[in-house]
């Protein structure tokens, strides 16, 4: 072979094996890449799983962002007749977005010009929110901030036609108005500024007049277009309350000229509908403003503001603000009397033909508890017993009663025990137990002294004596409407318990009636109308001081119930506070006023109630601890050698 053609062989085989080798090399290469890219999505994808988020958001970190509460408005709450007592109503905040004028100088200084111009504004506090964030798309403006339509508006019309006014937004808001200032105050309450309910309905339905923020997210991309999703924020619902202002309102006017003329301690009305727990007025001297609520101007001179301490003046508040009717406890009286001889009714231990002595007085256990009428009233019916209010036939009931009966029937009528009533702040009082009804007790509790109660607990057992014995829950609020006026809740009226039978309620009826037309509560008749009720003169402790919380309760028309009224008068400003004439007279007063606005209109063939005679004759009657001059009936436990010191 020749050395040409070995030679030529040599060539092809290292040809052949230097081919496969790069085959095999650039397949291995393929593979490396193949293997190389999969890791890297495989990477990827578990990067993008497990923190894909956090690189996410610190890409979006770049952009900038906006994140605004969307305000809700806040329910309004109205009387029964659709009278707003308070609403939410929308007003602006002007927004500044610091990046975009930061950035444009030209901007800036138009828009700046025009803020100043519109709002009379000094712009420097603007210039120094944009030097302190210039990256900013979301700044408030103390100064321009609860901005009205009104205010706004030309603003706004600038910023249409004006191409240079930019980087300038207004966010609403509500804020809280009560357009009749301090009417109801005590019912209404108020509110702080983050919108939460502060004492009255504003607290107790806190809840269903709040609604719900929404929300806008955004952010402004490379092109400084805003990207934004909007989640709307809901509306609260709106309370309608079971009070009539008109009512109201007239009450507490006749409540300020008392004040004004005699002046007391305190002075306080409840209007109940007796069929229905429907609270229709609820007022007493205490009153604010509530646009206001911490001024304290309606109830202390400046003198005595600015002599209070910090401690003083909270203490003053929380007093201005409390609701006499639903959170004071004290004791009634001869008010309370209704409530014993309808027990003993009820319970058979006493009849309506029965009569009981009295000779001035009645020793219990050693101690001589005295009646008003120091000479006695004589031997007299159950009916007359409470129409002169003697305490002697009181005390002789409670004793057939009996202390168990007795204690039960205090917790059948609610005594010692909140009625539920949809009101924050009330208190309960203060009853004797069982096992203290020791005889003493037992004598005075039954003409209502040495137990506690409050107004809402009289009128709401008062009305179950008058109305056929049924004792229904006191209530506020009447329905709840969402924004657009539908219901979306009725109150409805709940029956609690029977307290008494239809029977001795009618017989209550009879009883309360003969003590207005002919008895101590003569002065509280109204002309033309047919009016039942008691008096009450409670004296205070300690008794050496003679002060004296002089009250009526009674119920209008007298034979079939519409409307129960309670008076309290706690201490008048006279020399000699202890007459119950000066609540009747009032309550007279208030009922010949506000009776027309509630539906109930004079009968013109009822006779004259308050005839003169029977007004001179009950003005110097009373009850009282140990005062012959008492008008009421209301006497104290006297030791027969220490008269006139309380045992």
């Amino acid at each position: 072979m020749s050395t040409r053609i070995r030679r030529r062989r040599i060539r092809k085989k290292r040809t052949k094996k230097f081919n496969h080798r790069m085959v095999v090399g650039l397949f291995f290469i393929l593979v490396s890449v193949f293997l190389l890219f999969s890791a890297l999505m495989i990477n990827i994808c578990r990067l993008n799983k497990n923190k894909g988020d956090t690189y996410r958001k610190k890409v979006l970190a770049q952009q900038s962002y906006t994140n605004a509460v969307l305000n809700y408005r806040r329910g309004a709450i109205k009387d029964r007749n659709d009278t707003i007592l308070a609403q939410s109503v929308r007003k602006f905040n002007l927004i500044i977005e610091a990046r975009k004028l930061a950035t444009q100088e030209d901007i800036r200084k138009e828009t700046l010009t025009q803020i100043a111009a519109y709002f009379a504004f000094d712009t420097s506090v603007i210039e120094k929110i944009i030097e302190e964030n210039p990256n900013s798309m979301y700044q408030h403006v103390e100064g321009l901030k609860e901005l009205t339509s009104q205010q706004i508006q030309g603003f706004k019309k600038e910023m249409e036609t004006n191409d240079k006014v930019k980087g300038v937004w207004f966010e609403e808001t509500y804020t809280r108005n009560y357009p009749l200032n301090e009417i109801a105050c005590n019912i209404v309450g108020f509110t702080s500024s983050e919108e939460q309910g502060t004492y009255g309905v504003e607290g107790s339905y806190n809840e269903v007049l709040n609604g719900k923020t929404g929300r806008e997210y955004g952010y402004f991309d490379a092109n400084m277009d805003f990207q934004r999703t909007v989640k709307k924020a809901t509306n609260g619902n709106n309370v309608v309350l079971t009070i009539d202002a008109n009512v109201q309102r007239l009450i507490e006017k006749q409540i300020k000229k008392y004040n004004e003329d005699v002046g007391a301690k305190n002075i306080s009305v409840m209007v109940m509908n007796p069929n229905n727990g429907e609270i229709l007025a609820m007022a007493s001297k205490n009153s604010y403003n509530l646009n206001e609520p911490r001024e304290l101007t309606s109830m202390y001179t400046q003198e005595q503001i600015q002599a209070m301490d910090e401690k003083t003046k909270s203490e003053a508040l929380m007093s201005m603000w409390s609701n006499f009717c639903i959170s004071s406890a004290y004791e009634p009286g001869s008010t309370f009397k209704p409530f014993t001889v309808a027990a003993a009714l009820d319970e058979g231990v006493v009849k309506d033909s029965d009569y009981f002595p009295c000779d001035g007085g009645l020793t219990v256990s050693g101690v001589r508890i005295r009646c008003s009428n120091r000479s006695g009233h004589g031997s007299i019916s159950l009916q007359t017993s409470l129409m002169e209010s003697c305490n002697s036939a009181l005390m002789a009931i409670g004793e057939k009663l009996g202390r168990a009966n007795f204690s039960k029937y205090n917790q059948i009528f609610g005594f010692g025990q909140k009625t539920g009533i949809d009101l924050p702040g009330e208190t309960a009082g203060l009853i004797h137990k069982e096992d203290e009804l020791n005889p003493v007790e037992l004598a005075t509790s039954s003409f209502g002294q040495t137990q506690t109660v409050t107004m809402v607990q009289m009128t709401a057992g008062f009305s179950s004596l008058v109305n056929g014995g049924d004792y229904y829950e006191p209530h506020i609020v009447k329905e709840v409407q969402n924004e657009n006026g539908a219901i979306v809740k009725k109150v409805e009226p709940t029956v609690v318990k029977k307290t008494v039978s239809e029977k001795t309620s009618k017989l209550i009826r009879k009883y309360m009636k003969a003590t207005v037309e002919d008895g101590t509560a003569a002065p509280a008749g109204v002309k033309g109308y047919s009016i039942g009720g008691k008096t009450g003169t409670a004296q205070k402790r300690p008794v050496t001081e003679r002060k004296y919380l002089v009250s009526f309760l009674g119920c209008v028309p007298a034979e079939n119930p519409e409307a129960v009224v309670y008076v309290i008068i706690d201490e008048p400003n006279v020399e000699d506070q202890a007459h119950s004439t000066y609540a009747t007279e009032f309550a007279s007063k208030i009922m010949k006023k506000i009776l027309p606005f509630l539906g109930i209109y004079a009968d013109q063939s009822q006779e004259e109630t308050t005839a003169e005679s029977g007004n001179e004759k009950k003005e110097t009657e009373g009850e009282s601890a140990g005062n012959t001059d008492n008008a009421d009936g209301e006497g104290n436990a006297d030791s027969e050698d220490n008269a006139g010191d309380e045992q």
